[in-house]
C-alpha cells in the first residue's frame, strides 16, 4: 500500500479513526484555525515559487470553516498580520531555498512511502534544514519531522542536518539537529503500520477519544460530551 504520514499517524492514534477517515471517506470538520492554516500553507508555497506573498494569500484564502462573514474577516486579517511578520523575518534570510512543497516517494519493503515537505533550505555552511510550517504551537512534531527527514533522504537524495518547526502564529522556530540513528526503527514501524492497515482490521483505541474530531458521533467514543 501507499502510506503517508497522515495515514501513519492516524492509524497509530486509533485504527478505527483511520477506517472512518480513509476507508469510509469521512472528512474531519474544517474549523477556523485549520482553514487559515491551509490558506497560509498555500500562500507560502506560491511565495517560495516567486509570487507576492500577500497577493497569493488573497487568492488562496479559503472561505469555508468560519461561522459567519464577520468571523471570517477577523481571521483573514489575522492571517495578513502573520504573513507580514513572516516577510519581515524572511527578509533577513541568508539560506537558499532548495524547494517548497517538495514531494518525496520511496519504496519500503512491499509498500510505498509518500509525503510533502514544506521547505528545504541550504545554509551558507552547506548544511540542509528541513522546515515544517505549523499554525500554532501544539503537539510534539518530532515523529513527523523524522518521517519527513527519512523521506528527504530516501526519496530526494537530500540528507537534512537540521529539523525545524516554524510556528507561524507565534513567529517562533524550534530547531534541532537531526539524529539519523533511529531511521531503521522508524522504517520498521512504518512497515508494521502499513502491514496492519492491509489486514483490514481496525480495532478502536479509546484512549485518543477526547482529542478525536469524530468523538461526538463515533459509536466507540468515550468522550461524546
Amino acid at each position: 500500500m501507499e502510506i503517508s504520514f497522515s495515514r501513519f499517524r492516524i492509524f497509530r492514534e486509533c485504527p478505527w479513526k483511520y477506517k472512518l477517515q480513509f476507508v469510509d471517506g469521512r472528512k474531519p470538520p474544517l474549523d477556523a484555525s485549520a482553514s487559515l492554516g491551509l490558506s497560509l500553507h498555500r500562500a507560502l508555497e506560491r511565495y517560495h515559487g516567486g509570487e507576492d506573498l500577500l497577493a497569493a494569500y488573497d487568492a488562496e484564502f479559503l472561505r469555508s470553516g468560519y461561522p459567519d462573514a464577520e468571523t471570517r474577516g477577523r481571521w483573514k486579517r489575522r492571517g495578513e498580520r502573520i504573513l507580514e511578520t513572516f516577510l519581515e523575518r524572511d527578509s533577513g534570510r541568508r539560506s537558499e531555498v532548495l524547494g517548497a512543497e517538495r514531494e518525496f516517494v520511496f519504496p519500503l519493503g512491499k509498500h510505498t512511502v509518500r509525503g510533502m515537505i514544506d521547505r528545504l533550505d541550504r545554509h551558507m555552511d552547506g548544511l540542509v534544514e528541513l522546515t515544517d510550517y505549523k499554525m500554532n504551537s501544539g503537539a510534539d512534531s518530532d515523529l513527523q519531522l523524522r518521517f519527513y527527514a527519512l523521506g528527504a533522504k530516501e526519496g530526494l537524495g537530500v540528507a537534512p542536518s537540521v529539523l525545524s518547526v516554524h510556528y507561524l502564529a507565534d513567529d517562533r522556530i524550534d530547531s534541532r539537529p537531526y539524529d539519523s540513528s533511529g531511521e531503521e526503527a522508524l522504517k520498521a514501524e512504518i512497515v508494521r503500520v502499513a502491514d496492519a492497515i492491509e489486514t483490514g482490521v481496525f480495532t478502536p483505541d479509546t484512549s485518543f477519544c477526547p482529542r478525536c474530531v469524530f468523538r461526538k458521533d463515533c459509536r466507540f467514543s468515550t468522550a461524546k460530551e
